[in-house]
């Protein structure tokens, strides 16, 4: 099972016209348990999380520049609660 752009461009136009992508990580797993899970499960490498949310990263800018958002490198809680890179999303009212 594999979470869908569908799930991501969901989580991405709920959140409002302002949000980072660790917000919208933390949604994702949230909305879609089972397929994060499986997704997660399936990484090979010593780093997993780190190397799937990169993966989720990478589709969440693709979805976030085709809705007319601007990204900014930002630093935030991850999903272990430890403060680390990620990416803040904005886009002007009416776009």
């Amino acid at each position: 099972m594999k979470i869908s752009d569908d799930s991501i461009e969901a989580a991405i136009l709920s959140s409002g016209g302002e949000f980072d992508s660790h917000e919208i990580i933390r949604r994702i797993a949230q909305q879609n348990q089972h397929a994060y899970i499986s997704e997660l499960s399936s990484v090979d490498s010593d780093t997993p999380f780190q190397t799937f949310h990169s993966m989720l990263g990478k589709r969440i800018k693709a979805i976030c520049e085709r809705h007319g958002f601007t990204g900014e490198a930002s630093r935030s809680q991850d999903i272990f609660g430890q403060y680390s890179n990620c990416v803040f999303w904005s886009r002007q009212l009416g776009l």
